[in-house]
């Protein structure tokens, strides 16, 4: 994938006209919506995925948390720490002490099929998290995450590592990496094109016409 501006992107994309572009493309199974939600309205994660899975235990491990330790310091700057619980939430399998070590690392964020701790902490980092709920439990001794950089399957969404996650508040978008440059410069030549259709509304044309002539709404 091309180096592009990270916070450009944050800034000026949006996941709904990449969600739009990858279903005139065929890949329309691409996209997160209501499951996740940001930590704030304005939370944004753009970066290629590092993968991973969280296992249910039943009983203290000899060493738990050592896996767990293990994957988050395999991550590398400006990857995403994806992590899917395969539907089993007991617990938090996120929180501070493993945030402030993805900060250190310099990682975009975490995209999280799972429940987190420390909210309140967290939100005072500005964290840049994507999460299904919260639980004050510890993952010490029912969860156990020992799987990294394999394909994972979030909310019917297949994820492989590399892929390219951006997610806002309207949801998440998962960009196969090798149509993630076309993906993005589309998307980019689209919101030039809204921008035309706005202005054309603002100036009161109808919906009608304006969507025949751009094919944009």
């Amino acid at each position: 994938m091309k180096k592009y501006d990270k916070e450009f992107i944050k800034k000026n994309m949006y996941s709904g006209v990449l969600c739009d572009v990858m279903d005139e493309m065929g890949y329309r199974n691409q996209c997160i919506g209501k499951e996740l939600m940001p930590l704030k309205d304005d939370t944004v994660i753009f970066g290629p995925a590092f993968t991973s899975i969280a296992t249910t235990v039943y009983s203290m491990p000899e060493s738990p948390l050592t896996a767990q330790c293990k994957v988050v310091d395999q991550l590398e700057e400006d990857e995403i720490y994806v992590l899917v619980t395969r539907g089993d939430y007991n617990c938090a399998v996120f929180g501070e002490l493993f945030a402030t070590r993805v900060n250190n690392k310099k990682c975009a964020g975490v995209l999280l099929d799972g429940y987190a701790r420390d909210l309140k902490a967290l939100k005072e980092m500005d964290f840049p998290l994507f999460y299904a709920g919260h639980d004050p439990r510890t993952s010490k001794g029912r969860a156990e995450i020992n799987e990294c950089q394999i394909p994972v399957i979030m909310y019917g969404v297949t994820i492989n590592p590399g892929d390219i996650i951006f997610g806002d508040i309207d949801g998440v978008a998962v960009i196969p990496k090798d149509i993630a440059d076309e993906v993005i410069e589309k998307a980019f030549e689209t919101i030039k094109s809204e921008d035309q259709v706005r202005e054309s509304l603002r100036q009161g044309a109808t919906m009608e016409a304006v969507y025949a002539k751009h094919g944009t709404i």
